[in-house]
C-alpha cells in the first residue's frame, strides 16, 4: 500500500510539476481562438497565437483541405471553397501538437443598387455596417441603361443599417428602401437585411464517467472538442437517436485531465454549410464544474464589473484636492477630489463585495494636464475644462498627484485582491496631450493635424479613423512608424510588470491600429502574464470583432447591444425584436460565450435613468440639457426600467458593467453631467431599493452556472415580451421582459430535446425568491410552463 501511494504521489507531482513547467516554458499561451477566414485568399500570423512561430514545424487542415505555411511563419488558406468547421492541428519543434479550431467565411456577394433622389446628381456615396460608417469610403457606379447606382459587397448573413450621400454633401435615407431601423439616438437608418441558412443547435445534457452526451438538431458534418488547445476524441452518431429523436455526440475527457486543477472544454459543430451554436465548460480535475462556488475571480465568465471614475468615487485624502484654478473653468468640469485612497476606502468598507460585484474599474490614474483646455459653448452656456477625467495624459508612467501615490495604487491593489476584486486600469494609448515631454523629442511621432486638402482632422471618427485627432491639444500617435508602437506598448508594459494589475481597460480602441494590440499582447504573453483586456469600439460588429482573438484583445464594449437595450427598456413602444436580433448577432460575432462588455451606462452616455424617466429627451442635444439645466430623477418610473435593464444585463452572456451610480439611480445628462460625484449617503427609498434589487440581480446570477456558462436561446421577442433561455447541462434559467401581468406560454421540448426538465420551478423578481404557486402553471406537455412577467417587467425560472 505504501509503494502505491508513492507511486501515485509521484504521479500527481510530476503532472503537477509539469503544469508549473508548462507555464513557464508554455509555446501556445491561453486558449487559441478560432480563426475566421475571409473569402478568397487569408492569412493568419502564428505569432498571434505561438510565442514564436520559427518552433512551429508543419500545420496541416483537416477535412484534406490544403494549408500553407509561408516563411513570414502564416498560415496561408488559398481561394477554395471551405467547410464551415475545420480544425488547424500545428506541431511544434518540441513534438508537442495544438489545435486550432477554423471557420470558413460565410460571406457572399452581394449588389447594393441605388435609385438616386433626382436627376441631376454627380456623386453618390453609402456609408453603413457594411463599411464601417465611412461615407468616403464606397462610391457607387451609375449605370446609363437602368438609371441606377450600384456597388458590390461581401455580406454575412445579418441586417445592415446604413446611410446615402449624393453629391458629398446631402445625407439621406434611401427613398428606393422602406426598410427602417432606429439609430439609437432618435433617428432612423435605411437597411438592408441579408438571409442565413437556419440555425441549428446543440446542447450537452449530461456528464458520466468521463463523457459528455451531446444532442443536436441536425445532422452534424463535424464536432470538434478542444481541452484547452488539444483535441478530444469525439463519436458522433450517423442516424437519428430512436428515444430522443436527434442526433448525439459523445466527447470523451481523457484520463489525465483528472491531475489537471482546470481546464477549458469547448465545442464546435457544423452541417455542410453553417455552424450550430457553441459550448463551454470550465473543467475541475477532469469534469465540468456544477456550482459557481468552484468559480473565482479568474474566471472572467463569473466576473461582474463596475466602473468608477477617480475623480467622482471618493475623496480619500483632501490634502491632494487641487482644483484648477481657472474661472473658466466652471465647477462640474473641474477636479472634485476623488482619489485612489477614496476607493481603497470603499474596497476595505466592503461596498463592493456587498453589490456582489467582483471587478473594478477605474479611469486613467496618469498625470494629466494642468490648466484650462477645451471649450464647451453653446446655448449661452461657457466653460473650459480640467484634466479631472484622465484621459489627457503628459505621462503614460507617472501617476497624477491629485489620484495619488505608487504606494496608494500597489495598496488599492492588495487590498482588492484580499477582497477578491479584479482591477482593470483604464490605459490611454490613442492620444497623448500636447505637453507631454515625448512629443518634444519626437515631433514626428504624432499623425498630421491638417488633411492635403487643407481642413483639420479632428473627430473624424470613420472617415479618418486611425489618423484623427480628439481635439487641436490632442495630438493622435503615428503608428504607422514600428519605434511608435514599441515605444507605446512599453508604457503599457510598464502597469503590467510594476503593479499586479488583473487587466486592462483600452481607451479608443478602433482608432489604433491593429499592429499596436498585437505588438502589446504579444509582450504580455511574453511575459506571462494574465491580463484581461477589453476595448473600446463604436461601430459595426465586423469592425469590433477585428480588434478580438487571440493576438489582440479578449473582448470590447457591445456598445450596439446597449443602444438597442436602450430602445426596448426605456422608450414606450419599441418592443423588443430588434433587441433579440442584436444578441444573436453578437453571438455570431463574439461567440456564444464571449466576455464582452454589457455595460448599465459609461462616461461617454446620458444616463440610462434620465431617458426612461423623460428627464433628458432622445430628440434634443444631452450635453446641452445638462449645462443648461438640472436634471432631476422624475418620479418611479425611471427606477422600475433602469432595475429591468439590469435584469436584463445579469441574465445574457457577456461580462456586466456597472457604472458609478447607476445602482442607485443617479440621474445625469450627457458628459460632464453624467459624471456627478458619488451619492453613498441620504439615499432615499426609491434608491435604497434598486440598490436592494441590483445586490439581488449580481447575485442571482453569480449563483447560476446557467447564466455564466449556459447556452442562449431566445424563445419569444415581439412587442409585448423578450424571453430566452439559458441552459448549462441539467441547469436551465427562463429570463421574461415585458408588461406587468404579461402571460408568457414557454415550450421547450424542442430545446430539451424530449429529457423532460425536473418540476418545481422556482420564480425569481425583484421581491427575490417566490411560491411557484403565484407565478407558474404546467400544461399537457412535460416541458410546457406558463407563467407571468412581474411587477418590475422581469420574472425568471430556473430549474434543474
Amino acid at each position: 500500500m505504501r509503494l502505491k501511494l508513492c507511486i501515485l504521489f509521484a504521479l500527481v507531482s510530476s503532472v503537477y510539476a509539469n503544469a508549473q513547467f508548462w507555464k513557464k516554458k508554455v509555446e501556445l499561451p491561453g486558449i487559441a481562438s478560432p480563426m475566421l477566414l475571409q473569402p478568397g485568399y487569408t492569412t493568419f500570423p502564428l505569432t498571434d497565437y505561438f510565442l514564436s512561430h520559427e518552433n512551429v514545424a508543419a500545420i496541416s487542415l483537416s477535412n484534406n483541405k490544403k494549408v500553407g505555411y509561408n516563411a513570414k511563419g502564416e498560415a496561408v488558406f488559398a481561394e477554395e471553397s471551405y467547410p464551415p468547421l475545420m480544425n488547424l492541428n500545428c506541431e511544434t519543434k518540441s513534438g508537442k501538437q495544438f489545435d486550432i479550431p477554423v471557420f470558413a467565411s460565410d460571406k457572399k456577394k452581394y449588389t447594393f443598387i441605388y435609385h438616386a433622389s433626382k436627376d441631376a446628381v454627380n456623386t453618390v456615396h453609402v456609408a453603413g455596417a457594411f463599411n464601417g460608417w465611412n461615407k468616403n469610403a464606397t462610391e457607387l457606379t451609375f449605370n446609363p441603361e437602368s438609371q441606377t447606382w450600384s456597388t458590390n459587397f461581401y455580406l454575412s448573413p445579418g441586417v445592415y443599417p446604413y446611410r446615402i450621400w449624393e453629391d458629398g454633401t446631402r445625407e439621406m435615407l434611401d427613398g428606393g428602401n422602406s426598410n427602417r431601423m432606429s439609430n439609437g439616438m432618435g433617428g432612423e437608418n435605411s437597411f438592408i437585411e441579408i438571409a442565413g441558412s437556419g440555425e441549428p443547435y446543440m446542447e450537452a445534457i449530461a456528464y458520466k464517467k468521463r463523457m459528455l452526451t451531446v444532442y443536436l438538431t441536425e445532422k452534424p458534418e463535424n464536432v470538434f472538442a478542444y481541452i484547452n488547445n488539444k483535441l478530444a476524441q469525439v463519436t458522433i452518431s450517423e442516424k437519428l437517436d430512436s428515444s430522443c429523436g436527434y442526433y448525439t455526440a459523445q466527447i470523451e475527457i481523457p484520463f489525465k485531465f483528472r491531475f489537471v486543477k482546470r481546464a477549458t472544454l469547448r465545442v464546435f459543430a457544423s452541417t455542410s454549410n453553417t455552424r450550430f451554436n457553441d459550448l463551454l465548460f470550465p473543467l475541475v480535475v477532469g469534469k465540468p464544474v456544477l456550482k459557481t462556488h468552484g468559480l473565482n475571480r479568474k474566471d472572467r465568465h463569473s466576473n461582474v464589473m463596475y466602473f468608477a471614475m477617480v475623480d467622482r468615487f471618493m475623496d480619500g485624502n483632501s490634502s491632494n484636492n487641487r482644483p484648477t484654478q481657472d474661472t473658466r473653468i466652471l465647477p462640474k468640469a473641474n477636479n472634485l477630489g476623488g482619489d485612489l485612497k477614496g476607493i481603497t476606502s470603499k474596497i476595505k468598507k466592503g461596498y463592493f463585495n456587498d453589490l456582489g460585484t467582483n471587478t473594478l474599474w477605474i479611469s486613467p490614474i496618469t498625470e494629466n494636464a494642468e490648466g484650462a483646455w477645451g471649450l464647451w459653448n453653446r446655448g449661452g452656456d461657457t466653460s473650459m475644462f480640467s484634466g479631472y477625467h484622465g484621459y489627457w495624459p503628459t505621462s503614460l508612467t507617472k501617476i497624477d498627484n491629485r489620484f495619488g501615490t505608487e504606494k496608494e495604487f500597489k495598496q488599492l491593489l492588495r487590498v482588492a485582491h484580499r477582497h477578491g476584486l479584479n482591477v482593470y486600469l483604464d490605459y490611454v494609448a490613442h492620444h497623448v496631450h500636447e505637453q507631454h515631454p515625448l512629443l518634444k523629442d519626437h515631433p514626428n511621432w504624432t499623425t498630421p493635424l491638417y488633411l492635403p486638402d487643407g481642413t483639420m482632422n479632428t473627430e473624424k471618427w470613420d472617415e479618418h479613423r486611425l489618423t484623427t485627432w480628439f481635439d487641436t491639444f490632442l495630438p493622435t500617435w503615428d503608428f504607422e512608424k514600428p519605434e511608435v508602437v514599441n515605444a507605446l506598448t512599453d508604457t503599457a508594459m510598464f502597469w503590467v510588470t510594476n503593479y499586479k494589475l488583473d487587466g486592462f481597460r483600452h481607451d479608443a480602441t478602433k482608432h489604433i491600429r491593429t499592429e499596436f494590440w498585437k505588438t502589446l499582447t504579444h509582450k504580455i504573453k511574453a511575459e506571462n502574464k494574465n491580463v484581461f483586456q477589453i476595448g473600446e469600439t463604436y461601430g459595426s460588429p465586423e469592425l469590433i470583432s477585428s480588434y478580438l482573438g487571440s493576438g489582440q484583445m479578449d473582448a470590447q464594449f457591445d456598445f450596439n447591444l446597449y443602444d438597442a437595450a436602450v430602445e426596448a427598456f426605456a422608450t414606450e413602444g419599441k418592443g423588443y425584436a430588434n433587441l433579440a436580433r442584436v444578441m444573436k448577432e453578437s453571438a455570431k460575432y463574439y461567440g456564444g460565450h464571449h466576455l464582452m462588455g454589457n455595460i448599465s451606462g459609461n462616461q461617454d452616455r446620458t444616463r440610462f435613468i434620465s431617458y426612461a424617466d423623460g428627464s433628458v429627451q432622445f430628440n434634443e442635444d444631452p450635453k446641452a440639457a445638462g449645462w443648461s439645466r438640472e436634471i432631476k430623477n422624475n418620479g418611479q418610473i425611471g427606477f422600475v426600467k433602469l432595475e429591468q435593464l439590469t435584469a436584463f444585463l445579469m441574465t445574457i452572456p457577456g461580462i456586466p458593467c456597472i457604472y458609478y451610480g447607476d445602482e442607485i439611480g443617479m440621474p445625469g445628462a450627457n458628459d460632464p453631467d453624467n459624471r456627478r460625484m458619488m451619492q453613498f449617503e441620504n439615499w432615499n427609498e426609491s434608491q435604497n431599493a434598486l440598490h436592494a434589487h441590483t445586490q439581488n440581480l449580481i447575485h442571482f446570477r453569480r449563483e447560476n452556472m446557467a447564466l455564466l456558462y449556459g447556452e442562449l436561446v431566445v424563445l419569444r421577442a415581439d412587442s409585448e415580451a423578450l424571453v430566452f433561455m439559458r441552459r448549462y447541462l441539467d441547469q436551465t434559467v427562463i429570463c421574461a421582459f415585458g408588461k406587468h401581468g404579461t402571460v408568457v406560454n414557454v415550450d421547450l421540448n424542442q430545446y430539451v430535446f424530449g429529457t423532460s426538465v425536473k418540476r418545481n420551478p422556482v420564480a425569481f423578481t425583484s421581491n427575490g425568491t417566490l411560491s411557484n404557486d403565484d407565478f407558474v402553471g404546467s400544461g399537457t406537455s412535460s416541458n410546457f410552463i406558463q407563467f407571468f412577467v412581474g411587477p418590475n417587467g422581469y420574472t425568471f425560472l430556473t430549474m434543474q
